[in-house]
């Protein structure tokens, strides 16, 4: 887990997007958010039961700890840029933020903190 600076340029984010992910202003260009590194568990072991719901309950409380030492809103991720990939992450809750002519080949999803 990481602080990185979500740079709202070149998305495709309406102005309401903007104020929910910011909590001030619709006109924001950055958002300082928690990253979430890579994710992902052992296919190799035989049984086992982690789930991607699991891992996420795990990090969610500890940014629930961290956000209550140093605030913060938005949790991202960086997943490549794999349809089947970004739909699972998406019934998890993220949503995907559209790049307008994007360069990369990382997509990046969010999900609100819970308040």
């Amino acid at each position: 887990m990481s602080f990185k600076e979500l740079v709202l340029e070149n998305t495709g984010l309406s102005k309401s997007k903007i104020l929910k992910l910011d909590g001030i202003s619709k006109n924001a260009e950055r958002i300082r958010s928690f990253l979430i590194g890579q994710l992902g568990k052992n296919a190799s072991v035989g049984g086992n039961a982690i789930t991607l719901a699991d891992i996420l309950n795990e990090a969610y409380a500890v940014f629930a700890a961290a956000k209550e030492l140093i605030g913060g809103r938005v949790i991202i991720l960086e997943c490549e840029n794999i349809p089947a990939l970004i739909s699972y992450y998406e019934r998890h809750g993220f949503s995907l933020i559209e790049t307008i002519n994007g360069e990369s080949n990382l997509m990046t999803l969010y999900i609100h903190i819970a308040e």
